[in-house]
Formats: structure tokens, sequence, C-alpha cells
């Protein structure tokens, strides 16, 4: 998913992002000069001025929603954050839009209508803010959502094509071992030693045809001399520093690598 506001990188939207609040401020505008003893330039000033800043303040909101994590764990601490940024935001937003306005505009029935209109804008900027939250975190949520579809397609076509038993040579006789029999892989060489219940058995591979060809999901890389059927898997625990132990069921024991462990934890998971 992109970094970057997709208001800012889609061309559609970076047409259709400037339409929809130069009709707002149409209408804000011609409601404000319907209900209020002022100039209709001036409504339509006040109109473009605040709207105008608020636009350019919910580019910014893209930002705390994409790298904020709405999970479980952390929800109610995100709701906190969002609701200071609104406040922040709002506050800001109606400070700005005064000080320009009450700047450049001098007329005692437009400042008497700009000193009246705080509530009703609290209001609006709530509003827009919490709109601008709301389709920020649906784009997130279908991006995410789309990513996490792509991972498995390309997971399931590589499963599809993965290795499902290895035909090894034992003197004159050659043994099938279905992948499910493997409890782990280990590198010897130019050869690899599969471990099995029945046995060990050299096959003349490469570690990295092995990565390549065994379900990702079930063979994980942990070490740069071993893969481990996860299934095998009985406990893990920490060896030294970035280093870790894993205890398989037939009670070897293997080592693996801080970043095999993050591959191995993210598979059992």
């Amino acid at each position: 998913m992109t970094q970057g506001n997709p208001i800012l990188q889609n061309y559609r939207w970076r047409i259709l992002y400037p339409c929809i609040w130069m009709l707002i401020i149409l209408i804000q505008a011609g409601v404000v000069y319907g209900f209020n003893p002022i100039a209709f330039w001036l409504a339509l000033a006040d109109a473009a001025v605040f709207n105008l800043l608020f636009a350019c303040g919910a580019l910014v909101l893209w930002y705390p929603v994409r790298f904020g994590s709405w999970t479980a764990k952390n929800r109610y601490n995100n709701i906190a954050t969002y609701s200071l940024l609104a406040g922040i935001l709002v506050t800001g937003w109606m400070f700005a839009g005064h000080q320009i306005m009450s700047l450049f505009y001098l007329n005692i029935s437009y400042l008497l209508f700009l000193k009246t209109s705080t509530g009703w804008r609290i209001i609006e900027g709530l509003l827009f803010y919490t709109i601008i939250i709301l389709s920020y975190s649906q784009y997130v949520h279908h991006a995410c959502l789309s990513e996490e579809i792509q991972s498995l397609r390309q997971t399931l076509e590589k499963q599809a094509g993965a290795l499902k038993r290895v035909a090894v040579k034992d003197r004159r006789e050659i043994h099938v071992i279905p992948i499910e029999e493997i409890d782990y892989l280990e590198a010897c060489g130019d050869y690899v030693r599969l471990h099995t219940a029945k046995g060990v058995f050299f096959k003349e591979n490469t570690m990295k045809f092995f990565e390549e060809k065994l379900p990702s999901l079930q063979f994980i890389r942990i070490h740069r001399s071993f893969i481990v059927n996860v299934h095998q898997v009985a406990k893990i625990e920490l060896y030294e520093k970035e280093s870790y132990r894993l205890y398989l069921k037939n009670g070897k024991t293997l080592k693996a690598s801080g970043a095999g462990y993050k591959l191995l934890k993210q598979a059992i998971q």
C-alpha cells in the first residue's frame, strides 16, 4: 500500500477533491448569505477561506490513519489520540480562519457574524474531520485487504507447485518420502540431510532448492543450515542474543537465527 496520500497520487482524485470542496464552498456561501445580513462576496470569501484551510489540513490527516494501528490492543489509545488530533485540528483551523478574515475584512456586520459563527463552525469542523478520518480508514482497510488477498493468492499458487514428496536413493533402493514425514532438513556440503522418523536420508540438492520448492507455510528456513517442519516444533526458547533453540517433538534440538525465528513465529501464528 502506498505511503503517500492517495488523493495526491490518484489523477481522478486530484481533480475530484478540489471540485468537492468548491461545491461545499458555494453551498455554504449561499446558506450564510441567505441567513445573515452580509454581502454575498463576503459570504463567498468566508466560505472559501475556511473550507480551503480545512481541505489542506485534511490532506495531512492521511498520515496518522495510514501509520496508525487499529488493533484491539491499542484501540482505546487510538481513540484518545484521534480525539486529541480533532481538537488540535479544529482549534487551529478556527484560529487561522478568524485571523485571516478579521485581518482583511473589517466590515462590522461581518465581524459580528464571525464572532457568532463559532458554535456551528466547530460542529462543521468535527463533521468534516469524522468523514475524512472514516474515508481514509476505509481506504486503508480495503488496501490492506487487497494486499492480503494478493499475498494469499501468490502463496496458494506457490503451494500448488510445491513438492509433495521427495525421492531419495539409498544404495540400490529408492525411497519416496512424503514431505509430511520430514522433521527437518540439514545442510551437509553438496547434500541435504532429510531427517525423518524412519531415518536420515541424503539428497543431492541445495538448501536453496528445498527452501523454494517445499510448502512455505509448513517448512521454514530457521538457519542457514536448517529448514524445519513447523508441525514438528514443540518449544522455542531464547538461547543467546538473536539466537534461539528449537525443541522438536522427536527430542532433537536445532539452532535458529533471529530472522529465522521471526519467520517461524509468523508461520505458527
